[in-house]
């Protein structure tokens, strides 16, 4: 179905209409009439001086009505935007009086050619600047009340005049026309783009980039990324854009850097890749955006090097032995969680957790002045498919600042947990949400954690979003 009015070349959908107009005058119209407002007043004032002193004081009243359009016209648009093409078409009509200034008494004959092909082109301007249903019935009405006054003032009938307007008409109202319609259709086009890009999130539920190599600057542009953190060697500190050119500059195929294969050989790059980066292989895909000839990179799982540095097996039993044998006293059980932390931190293994026991297991750990409650809003069992060990460290060190706040009476009292199609929210209950969250922020673990888990940072609402959409699915084991 043509989106567009086969005659009026209007959008046929209001919102998409409104759009374009919007996108219209901020871009081209406004900038246009307020240049075309300030030379016409200028010009317009000189010329009231001038013949007002040179014809004794008598008034061109052609003129000042001019004046009092535009400058009624400058209010209107002012404080109604939308109403910008309309005025211009308003002002761009009279514009045609002011060839009644003009005589063969009082003007020589080349002048008065300079003056009309002068005002013609300033009208065709504002014909190409304008919708074509606003232009077309203007380009008639400007050439019919040319040709009518020509007839009158010079008191005869000219046939190749009549031929010369009407040929003028048919060729101007067919390029309008094929002007204003490629350049609604590169707005439907552009308009596409952008929601197609607005879509990609849902559509790709992993981290991808979208790139395009730009020759001119010789650098790879980024237009657009999702689950920026998830890319190996991000720095938040790091510009937009920095990061993404930064992993495609490490990042290796075949011991050829994937920046080099995109700048300089990106026809026999396959779609889809191992790539190593910090010693890590990773399965990427690459596909060809049509669109703007764009690539959009795709981490399609992340999997652990054998080279990574480890921490031994046996040293890890027998930490957790001497775990076992030593008092549950809090300082113990702080210690204990605290090296746990450090042993789980690097461990992107992705398992399904139980929400419930995982929260149920903590509080009966740690000692709190009150009872807790856990609220599960009619929930018996809430599983999150997440970076297992991640979550563990994170749900450690949230524990640990609230049992810290215990001693300056900060009352804990319930835990609410509600569960949503794409995320999963926890809320805490403190007596002083600044208390915690001024010791959350400060705290390193959950500053490396936080970005691999939450959909948004914690705010004072003392709300967590868990994300639902992890991008890398090693494994779907259960805890």
């Amino acid at each position: 179905m043509d989106l567009m009015n086969k005659f009026t070349l209007q959008f046929r959908t209001p919102d998409m209409e409104l759009k374009y107009q919007q996108q219209s005058i901020q871009k081209l119209l406004k900038p246009l009439y307020y240049g075309l407002l300030s030379m016409s007043l200028l010009l317009n004032t000189i010329y009231i001086i001038k013949v007002t002193i040179r014809e004794s004081f008598q008034l061109p009243f052609i003129n000042i009505g001019f004046l009092a359009i535009s400058l009624l016209g400058f209010y209107v648009v002012y404080k109604k935007e939308t109403l910008t093409q309309k005025m211009m078409t308003i002002e761009n009509a009279y514009v045609l009086f002011l060839q009644l200034n003009f005589t063969a008494t009082n003007i020589h004959g080349q002048e008065y050619y300079l003056y009309g092909s002068s005002y013609s082109l300033i009208q065709a301007v504002t014909y190409f600047a304008t919708d074509f249903y606003l232009s077309c019935p203007s380009v008639i009405l400007h050439l019919i009340f040319r040709f009518v006054a020509t007839t009158l003032y010079a008191d005869r009938f000219d046939y190749v005049g009549l031929g010369l307007t009407l040929t003028t008409a048919i060729f101007l109202i067919n390029i309008l026309y094929i002007c204003n319609r490629a350049q609604r259709q590169q707005f439907l086009m552009n308009f596409k783009e952008d929601t197609i890009n607005y879509q990609l999130q849902t559509l790709i539920n992993k981290p991808f980039t979208k790139i395009f190599y730009n020759e001119k600057k010789l650098q790879i542009d980024v237009h657009q990324v999702n689950q920026e953190h998830q890319f190996l060697g991000y720095n938040q500190d790091f510009c937009f854009g920095c990061n993404i050119r930064n992993f495609i500059r490490n990042c290796k195929i075949a011991d050829r850097a994937l920046e080099q294969w995109i700048i300089h050989d990106q026809t026999n790059l396959k779609e889809n890749c191992i790539a190593i980066m910090q010693r890590t292989k990773i399965k990427i895909r690459l596909c060809q955006f049509n669109t703007d000839n764009s690539l959009i990179l795709i981490l399609e799982n992340l999997k652990l090097d054998a080279k990574q540095k480890k921490v031994p097996s046996f040293v890890r039993s027998q930490l957790f032995e001497q775990f076992l044998i030593s008092k549950k006293t809090l300082f113990n059980l702080q210690f204990k969680f605290g090296v746990m932390s450090i042993l789980m931190l690097g461990q992107y293994k992705i398992k399904t957790i139980n929400i419930v026991k995982l929260l149920n297991k903590f509080l009966n750990m740690y000692v709190f002045s009150g009872k807790v409650n856990l609220n599960l809003n009619g929930n018996k069992i809430i599983k999150l498919k997440t970076y297992a060990q991640y979550l563990k460290i994170f749900f450690i060190q949230v524990f640990n600042i609230i049992q810290d706040l215990e001693y300056s009476q900060n009352i804990f009292n319930e835990i609410c947990v509600k569960n949503f199609d794409n995320y999963l929210q926890i809320e805490l209950k403190l007596s002083n949400k600044n208390q915690f969250l001024q010791l959350y922020e400060k705290n390193f673990f959950i500053q490396y954690t936080e970005q691999h888990l939450l959909v948004t940072p914690l705010s004072l609402d003392l709300i967590f979003y868990f994300n639902k959409l992890i991008p890398f699915d090693i494994t779907n084991s259960q805890l």
